[in-house]
Order: structure tokens, then C-alpha cells, then sequence
């Protein structure tokens, strides 16, 4: 009987693998950069957290079965700039890949999708100070584990999807002023909100 069951379920699997429709495309969106809980290395902490506006793009490919989908997608969200403090401006863009897993119901041509995904995040910052005469231009790259939740609808061949994205802390560059004085990394939660269209063949 235990056969019989091992046998009768693998034939599903195999099935279902069998009835999966593959695809790929790319993906264009509007995105908003938020720079949560921002200070410095030095314990400093700064009084907002600045949103910018920018746009995303990326590539996708994935699976879809029985109201599932499983997704890998690579992204690049464009470069903002935020203004941290009132004498620091930091440059931000992030490259990303991710591994989505999405419920998709619906029945025919039109689907919802309820999902999350998890990988990593590659981000670059670029300080920018200013103080009267003072200046300081430096730069840090951080390479950290992402999350995000998706929430969107299908229909055929395009998506729509809003997707909150989570990289992890990063930070901008540190050294020596124009002045010789130490200057300690600004660091910063770095989130994305956006909105995206999905094209699949």
C-alpha cells in the first residue's frame, strides 16, 4: 500500500512538472527609495527618513502551475539621491536577485498573485558633504540578504505588481575630510516601494 501511495504521488509530481508553463520577460516600474532609520557610525541619529522617486527594471523567467509560480528575477533600481542631513547627500542604487514563490488563483485569462521572494542585494552609495568649507566625497558598496512581498494581478501575457523590497542596512563612504578630520559612514535601512509591468513570452 505504501507503494502503491509513493507511486501515486510521484505520478502527480511528474504530472504537474509535465503541465508547467515556463516563461520569461521583462519588467519596467516606477519605485520609491526610502532611506529608514538613517545615522551614522558614530551612534548619530538623523531626524526623517527621505523618499525619492526613481524606476526599475529588470528580467524574470519562472514557472507557473496549478495557481503557483516560482520566479527568479535579476533587477537594477536606478540611482537617487538623498538628502540624509542637511550637509550630507548620498547616491543610491541597488542591483538585486531574487527567487520569488507567488499564489496565483484565478480562473481562465485573469489571475491575482500573492507572494514573496528572498536573495540578495548589491548597493551603491556615494557620500556627498559640505559644511561652509568643508568637504568630503567618498563611496562603500554593501552586498546583503533581500526580502520582498508581492501583490499584483495577471491577465494573459502582462502583470501588474506592487512589491515591497528590504536590502538590508547599508552604508555610504568614510576617510578624511578636506579639513583632516575623520569622517564615520552614514548608514540607512535601504527599502524600495514599487510598482511594476511585467511583459511575458
Amino acid at each position: 500500500m505504501k507503494i502503491l501511495i509513493k507511486i501515486l504521488i510521484s505520478t502527480i509530481l511528474i504530472f504537474n512538472i509535465s503541465l508547467a508553463e515556463e516563461y520569461s520577460g521583462f519588467s519596467i516600474g516606477y519605485s520609491k527609495h526610502i532611506a529608514e532609520d538613517p545615522h551614522d557610525s558614530g551612534g548619530t541619529t538623523y531626524n526623517s527618513d527621505p523618499e525619492e522617486n526613481g524606476f526599475v527594471i529588470g528580467y524574470f523567467s519562472g514557472e507557473r502551475s496549478n495557481g503557483a509560480s516560482i520566479e527568479t528575477e535579476t533587477t537594477y533600481y536606478s540611482e537617487v539621491s538623498q538628502k540624509l542631513t542637511s550637509d550630507v547627500t548620498v547616491d543610491v542604487s541597488t542591483f538585486t536577485s531574487m527567487v520569488n514563490l507567488m499564489a496565483t488563483p484565478g480562473d481562465g485569462d485573469y489571475y491575482g498573485i500573492f507572494g514573496a521572494g528572498i536573495g540578495f542585494g548589491y548597493t551603491f552609495v556615494d557620500t556627498n558633504y559640505k559644511s561652509g568649507s568643508t568637504t568630503f566625497n567618498g563611496d562603500e558598496d554593501t552586498f546583503s540578504f533581500a526580502y520582498q512581498l508581492i501583490l499584483g494581478f495577471g491577465s494573459n501575457n502582462y502583470e501588474l505588481v506592487f512589491k515591497r523590497s528590504q536590502f538590508g542596512e547599508v552604508k555610504g563612504g568614510s576617510g578624511k575630510t578636506s579639513a583632516g578630520a575623520d569622517y564615520v559612514a552614514d548608514e540607512f535601512d535601504n527599502v524600495y516601494n514599487s510598482i511594476v509591468f511585467k511583459t511575458r513570452f
